[in-house]
């Protein structure tokens, strides 16, 4: 079982391709076996659609680290319990087996991080000699165990700096009372929301008013908060995460139920903000919905996100190395000022499927906005601007081509 396998499970984030490209050149630099990667995440390893991650070009790696959306493809699937499905555990054993695969890397956030821990236990219930470790990953920054998780830095960056421009615009053209809107992924946390107050507005502006999923939202006390934002300027600016709820725990806006907590579709918080305002103060509002955008602008990725997204996968090679297994790759922070971090880890059953949240504490709920004491926590997260090739105007993101493999199994 000399061979070792990756692959990405979730949503993609802006730096992904970079945490892939840093695996496949740890592992070569490693000098043992073949590392594959499986297309579409667990789908791929089911469906034994690999490729050979070892063999693609160092250009095409390079390529790699740059470009947006995962150059492998991603997936929702997961690793049921074996109890509830014994033949997808069967046939995961089976194609690790044909591949001679002993170590996998799992990166994805932390549902992914369950099915990791669950391949740790099919390892075991099937006396295999695996070897399983989990890599951070989500622009939610929802993964406990780490001090942040490599995409955030990136989405949140994004996310302030189009907030910037756009309150300008708002700014301009506000002649009259009108609101404009930003509604932000997160699912259930709110820290993505928190560009409102990294973001930097024009001083004639007031602060963004943010509403957080942390926080019940309570539309009386909102309108009041907005009237207030108008006494000192015609253009009141508002980020509204997509999963706020109201003092019952139910979602202020869904478009889809699931059978599980985490998996419902959230979505459309704006736009029922937006409504609510229209109908109770007679304003303009303007709704801008960034959805995949603020999980794909890689041309404006934050450098250290880069960085620890490289860091977190030399690191899992390092502890296949040492004969670790079970655990994933954390970021520690070392200091605040100045920012320093290392690599640490976190056992996958101490934070598989657990969500953290923004911290209340840190959540100014009577000003909506943060404290100093999270703006601390969030600005070093988005500092540096990597370099980016540009082809004819624009980043030159060529598709991944990924050596093929010899069919070893149906």
């Amino acid at each position: 079982m000399k061979n070792a396998l990756y692959f990405q499970s979730g949503g993609v984030t802006a730096v992904i391709g970079a945490t892939a490209a840093a695996l496949i050149e740890a592992h070569q630099r490693q000098g043992q076996g073949t590392l594959y990667a499986a297309e579409n995440g667990l789908s791929g390893l089911l469906d034994a659609h690999l490729v050979n991650a070892s063999a693609l070009p160092p250009a095409m790696r390079q390529a790699l680290s740059q470009i947006p959306g995962g150059g492998l493809g991603s997936g929702r699937t997961l690793l049921q319990a074996y109890e509830d499905n014994p033949e997808q555990w069967q046939r995961v054993r089976d194609v690790l087996l044909a591949h001679e695969v002993g170590t996998i890397y799992v990166n994805g956030g932390n549902g992914s991080m369950d099915t990791a821990a669950k391949l740790v236990e099919l390892g075991q219930r099937f006396n295999l000699p695996l070897k399983v470790i989990g890599l951070p990953k989500t622009i939610d920054n929802d993964l406990e165990g780490t001090d942040t998780s490599p995409g955030f830095g990136s989405a949140l960056k994004y996310l302030s700096v189009s907030l910037m421009e756009a309150a300008r615009d708002h700014c301009a053209m506000a002649t009259k009372p009108s609101v404009f809107i930003l509604e932000v992924m997160g699912r259930h946390t709110g820290w993505l929301a928190t560009c409102g107050a990294v973001a930097r507005l024009p001083a004639q502006m007031t602060s963004p008013i943010i509403l957080f999923p942390e926080v019940s939202f309570e539309p009386a006390a909102f309108i009041k908060a907005v009237q207030a934002s108008f006494a000192r300027h015609n253009a009141c600016v508002c980020v509204v995460s997509e999963g706020i709820r109201t003092a019952d725990g139910q979602f202020y806006a869904q478009q889809n139920t699931a059978s599980h907590y985490g998996h419902e579709q959230l979505g459309g918080a704006g736009f029922s903000v937006a409504s609510l305002l229209r109908a109770q103060l007679g304003v303009k509002v303007h709704v801008a919905v960034p959805d995949y955008l603020q999980r794909a602008a890689r041309h404006l990725a934050s450098a250290t996100d880069i960085a620890q997204a490289e860091a977190v996968a030399q690191h899992a090679v390092h502890l296949v190395s040492q004969g670790q297994s079970g655990v994933m790759v954390t970021i520690v922070r070392d200091t605040a000022q100045p920012y320093a971090w290392h690599c640490g880890t976190v056992p996958l059953a101490d934070i598989a499927n657990r969500e953290r949240l923004f911290p209340t504490a840190w959540i100014d709920q009577t000003a909506y906005t943060i404290t100093v004491e999270a703006l601390a926590y969030l600005l070093p997260l988005i500092q540096g601007e990597p370099q980016q090739h540009w082809q004819q105007g624009l980043p030159d993101y060529p598709w991944v081509e990924w050596p093929a493999v010899t069919p070893r199994m149906a």
